[in-house]
């Protein structure tokens, strides 16, 4: 059977372009040897989010409930089970969409032939054009014992709550995973080789790091491991004891079977492609955590499935990575978005100083924004209730190249967590009014 294009991998990026491509009257076959929603929707952002939005609400809804003047007791009943439900509706909504758009899915590792043949199931599939879309996968670091361990996939899917736990990993998942438990009532020890969260401004670390420990993490960092050993950690700061040992150390690309007879150009973080999303081989495209990049991250696969679709499509569409946001899912969140290089000077507003924060009771936390000799925004980091959806203006103000004076004399709602940000900018002109100096 001759498809017009058929996508490996029916995750984040592979339903995206299956989706689009269907809809536009393309043949097309998406194939996937898991569960479709790839490791967002499986091991990724929705279990890690869902877990994280449980134990902030454990931790601590009686708090905001005494703020506010109610009393709120909590139990924790077998949420396991509802986060499972939402995991399958989200994979099967997956797949019915790229169906609902005239689109094939076919269950069965995809194993490159040539790059026109694509064998699944034991079936040879012509096509036109192949995109590549099978994600990334945990890497594992060279430790002695590291069988031992478990991975940050696997650990967003167990089904009980340790008595205690080591972490080997001070970056994005294992500081999320971390917290998650502690606040779980495990007991978590935090291990990094270096900094924990090292890409962040000095400020937004040192908040992160009083919040993990608030929570009872304890944080060794410059730890170099040594070996593991049933459930004990060696390192050169000493021997941690855990129920469970987990390592966030990373990821690699997951290539598909049969992908080294294409000749497909590759870098140390997967496969090159150009601002069009293609290949080396003309036909052959490449989109998600398989591309060679340093943010691998849901948002941007969906970007790029997007900009590939639309030229196998015969547009052109260029890829811009420009002020891509990301989210760290603690207890403070935070948002990043572009390139602290780039800014010559920082402005910062509090959360404890904005009217919205002090109505809801999550005050902690800042926005921070960054602008180069121009006056233009470069960067921001927001630290604080709500980062997830604040750090999208802010990422918006970066691609659109927004001045400092554009965002000072917007007109935000009041009361607004958003307020935070223009109070930040106003800052720049003595206009920030809410603050005592």
């Amino acid at each position: 059977m001759e498809y017009d294009v058929i996508i490996i991998g029916g995750g984040t990026a592979g339903y995206t372009a299956g989706v689009i491509l269907g809809r536009r009257g393309k043949k097309i076959a998406v194939v996937e040897k898991e569960k479709f929603g790839g490791t967002c929707v499986n091991y990724g952002c929705v279990p890690s989010i869902f877990l994280s939005d449980i134990s902030f609400l454990y931790s601590r809804l009686s708090e905001i409930g005494n703020y506010k003047g109610i009393e709120i007791n909590l139990k924790l009943n077998n949420f396991f089970s509802k986060r499972e439900e939402i995991i399958d509706y989200l994979s099967t909504a997956g797949k019915r969409l790229i169906e609902n758009a005239s689109g094939e899915t076919i269950e069965g590792e995809g194993i490159i032939r040539d790059n026109h043949t694509v064998e699944v199931n034991g079936r040879l599939l012509t096509t036109k054009e192949i995109i590549i879309a099978t994600g990334s996968k945990p890497k594992p670091p060279r430790i002695e014992g590291i069988e031992n361990a478990i991975s940050e996939d696997q650990v967003v899917r167990l089904n009980t709550i340790p008595s205690s736990m080591v972490i080997i990993g001070g970056g994005v998942a294992g500081t999320e995973i971390a917290q998650i438990f502690a606040k779980l009532g495990t007991k978590v020890t935090l291990l990094t080789r270096s900094k924990i969260l090292k890409e962040l401004h000095e400020e937004t670390r040192k908040l992160m790091i009083d919040s993990l420990e608030f929570d009872g993490i304890d944080i060794i960092e410059n730890s170099k491991i040594e070996k593991i050993y049933g459930e004990k950690v060696y390192t050169n700061k000493g021997v941690f004891d855990g129920e469970i040992v987990v390592y966030a150390t990373g990821r690699e690309p997951n290539y598909p079977k049969g992908f080294e007879k294409l000749n497909v150009e590759i870098g140390k973080e997967g496969i090159i492609v150009n601002e069009r999303m293609q290949t080396n081989i003309k036909n052959i495209y490449a989109i998600g955590d398989i591309v060679n990049k340093e943010k691998k991250v849901a948002h941007v696969a969906y970007m790029e499935a997007i900009i590939a679709s639309l030229n196998v499509l015969g547009t052109c569409e260029y890829m811009d990575y420009t002020g891509t946001p990301q989210v760290i899912y603690t207890d403070p969140q935070i948002g990043i978005a572009g390139e602290k290089d780039k800014a010559v000077k920082f402005l910062k507003f509090p959360y404890n100083a904005d009217t919205r924060a002090i109505i809801k009771g999550l005050r902690e936390g800042f926005a921070l924004i960054g602008i180069d000799k121009n006056g233009t925004i470069v960067y921001s980091e927001i630290i604080g209730d709500n980062a997830e959806e604040l750090i999208n203006i802010m990422a918006l103000a970066i691609r659109k190249r927004v001045t400092i004076r554009d965002l000072a004399f917007t007109i935000f709602v009041h009361p607004s967590l958003s307020e935070i940000l223009v109070n930040a900018a106003r800052g720049e002109f003595d206009l920030d009014v809410d603050l005592y100096k």
